[in-house]
């Protein structure tokens, strides 16, 4: 008794036309995304800067991405469209108690302008999730070296004292802040406006 290799050669003839209708229909109905400020982060950009979610544009990739090479946690830049002064927003994932921290870091000439969470991811509720407070946040405007988490009161201008209970999900936004400051006065060439 001889077993047919035709079944085996129909389900990989059926496979085969199944993936290739699914790459089809991906690229037929793909759209870059790239450029398009999502709702959270047009609220965000709003919440560093003020204005309207329209103020706001995305700096195309291949414009940032040579100049920001290794910079992997940026996930875009935003300017200001009516704005010449040189203020920027960088979107960075950042890893506080957990992943997926997104934070916005406005810069302006070297400075930071203001900081946003467009996203607190699974930071713990009640604990991680206080980093998302104008009251925490705003400790980072104006610091232009590198931020520092401290967990008693802050005694130098880049110190901000941690939440308490989240050092973790403190240090992720100042990690954050950082890469904001370094990838402006790389993006700059260290020219601020």
């Amino acid at each position: 008794m001889s077993i047919s290799p035709r079944p085996a050669l129909t389900l990989a003839a059926v496979v085969a036309l199944i993936s290739a209708l699914v790459i089809i229909m991906y690229n037929v109905t793909y759209v870059d995304t790239s450029g398009i400020l999502t709702d959270k982060q047009s609220a965000a950009a709003v919440a560093v800067y003020g204005g309207s979610a329209e103020d706001y544009s995305v700096v195309p990739a291949e414009e940032w991405q040579a100049k920001l090479d290794g910079f992997e946690d940026i996930d875009r830049i935003i300017k200001v469209i009516e704005k010449n002064d040189g203020s920027l927003a960088f979107d960075i994932k950042s890893k506080g108690y957990k992943d997926g921290f997104d934070i916005l870091v406005g810069v302006q000439d070297g400075k930071v302008a203001g900081v946003a969470v467009v996203s607190v991811g699974e930071e713990t509720p009640g604990l991680g999730t206080k980093t998302n407070e104008p009251a925490f946040l705003d400790n980072f405007k104006g610091i232009a070296g590198e931020a520092v988490i401290v967990k008693s009161a802050p005694a130098a201008d880049n110190e901000v004292q941690a939440v308490t209970s989240a050092t973790f999900s403190s240090k992720g936004v100042a990690k954050a802040v950082n890469i904001a400051l370094t990838a402006y006065d790389m993006y700059t060439g260290g020219e601020q406006k």
